[in-house]
């Protein structure tokens, strides 16, 4: 099962959980503001926990821009030869540049974005530096081919109809439009067949040139609009709504 944002919303957390388990699906792959916030990583990291393993299913999350990245950096000396870390019996987090398979099928993790409205937030408090993908995570995903790359940000080529331009300050347009630019850099050295992302908290699909675009939104949406069951065929790759 594919899941949009969380934002740390325990309620909607244990939603996504008993949707996988009404799907039979025994993997989750949340795209990204997951909600590791100060103050309440283990008890957050615990209550997702739980509520997988009540589904007999196994999350793997992608860190998005509204997490404690302060933390994660030390969380990340832990990653294994494949950069996941597992933080819970039934948590793990898949740091940029990740890769793994499923299903014969090979994934991708870049996760991070930028936060827009990073000018009305406080650093080291609900906003932090390490947001930002960079170059060094772009190298780190490396040039092998993929099936399936998993972003919080979205590629530059896709914009969902319903999503208007906001007047943001200059300077951090500037730097989402560099860290998109960081997606599409990583799509034309692995060629996946799909991308699947967060971010926008907007469902919609996109086809391009030989790939699709799956944009799932977030926890104040409708369980079709934020999450969806994606079908692992090594012939075949298809994503259904949820």
């Amino acid at each position: 099962m594919l899941a949009g944002d969380w934002h740390g919303n325990e309620h909607w957390a244990r939603i996504s959980c008993e949707a996988a388990l009404r799907n039979d699906c025994r993997r989750i792959l949340q795209l990204g503001d997951f909600g590791l916030w100060p103050g309440r990583e283990d008890a957050w990291l615990d209550h997702v926990d739980q509520c997988a393993r009540k589904a007999g299913a196994h999350l793997v999350w992608l860190d998005g821009n509204h997490e404690n990245h302060d933390v994660l950096e030390e969380w990340r000396s832990l990653a294994n030869e494949s950069g996941l870390v597992q933080m819970r019996e039934s948590v793990t987090w898949a740091t940029r540049g990740a890769r793994w398979e499923w299903g014969g099928l090979r994934f991708g993790a870049l996760g991070g974005a930028v936060s827009l409205d990073r000018f009305l937030r406080r650093k080291g408090h609900n906003w932090w530096p390490g947001e930002e993908i960079t170059r060094s995570d772009v190298e780190r995903l490396g040039d092998g081919p993929l099936d399936v790359l998993a972003t919080h940000t979205p590629p530059t080529a896709t914009t969902p109809p319903r999503l208007r331009p906001l007047p943001f300050p200059q300077a951090i347009l500037d730097d989402d439009r560099r860290a998109r630019s960081l997606v599409d850099q990583a799509i034309r050295r692995t060629t996946p067949k799909l991308v699947v992302h967060g971010h926008l908290h907007v469902r919609y699909t996109s086809e391009r040139d030989g790939w699709r675009v799956e944009g799932l939104a977030h926890d104040k949406s409708s369980e079709r609009e934020s999450l969806a069951v994606l079908e692992l065929d090594s012939t075949l790759l298809a994503g259904l709504p949820g």
